[in-house]
């Protein structure tokens, strides 16, 4: 079900959005910073601070992923049923993987695994006025490059957020 490209934008970003329903019915959208492919038709990412997604996960396993590249407005929703290991094989696996990829540990809680029954794609009304995907990303590149330093000099300002407090 994970093609090449899909493989690819995960790989890329790191950073998807998860969506996931609350025992009240509510829904609930939070960032992960560690997705990644597990094989051919799961994906992955751990929990480092993610008490909600958890507490929504054992009420109700259905859970959306979005992973988007903002530079080629593009990406993929992932739909399906997640398993949460807090220990065991999955756990361990994802954990040596992540390390390894970014060459540093720090506390997971457990790893989140979603079979994916249902991908489709992302893609920005912005190509009905682009000639292409480089062309989309040569412009979202300097247009990104412009946001960063409004964000930057705002963070200049304001002084620099230090974290949960």
């Amino acid at each position: 079900m994970l093609n090449d490209d899909m493989r690819a934008v995960i790989e890329a970003q790191r950073l998807c959005f998860a969506a996931t329903v609350t025992p009240e019915g509510k829904p609930n959208l939070s960032p992960k910073g560690t997705v990644r492919a597990w094989d051919d038709s799961r994906i992955f990412f751990c929990d480092i601070a993610s008490p909600g997604t958890r507490r929504n996960l054992e009420s109700n396993p259905w859970m959306e992923l979005n992973v988007v590249d903002t530079v080629s407005r593009r990406g993929y929703r992932f739909v399906g049923r997640a398993e949460y290991h807090a220990s065991g094989p999955v756990f361990e696996e994802a954990s040596r993987r992540i390390f390894e990829d970014e060459g540093a540990e720090y506390q997971i809680h457990g790893v989140v695994l979603l079979q994916v029954e249902r991908a489709a794609p992302v893609v920005s009304p912005g190509y009905e006025h682009f000639e292409d995907e480089l062309a989309i990303r040569r412009e979202w590149k300097k247009r990104r490059a412009q946001l960063d330093l409004e964000f930057e000099r705002h963070i200049a300002a304001r002084g620099p957020w230090k974290g949960f407090e």
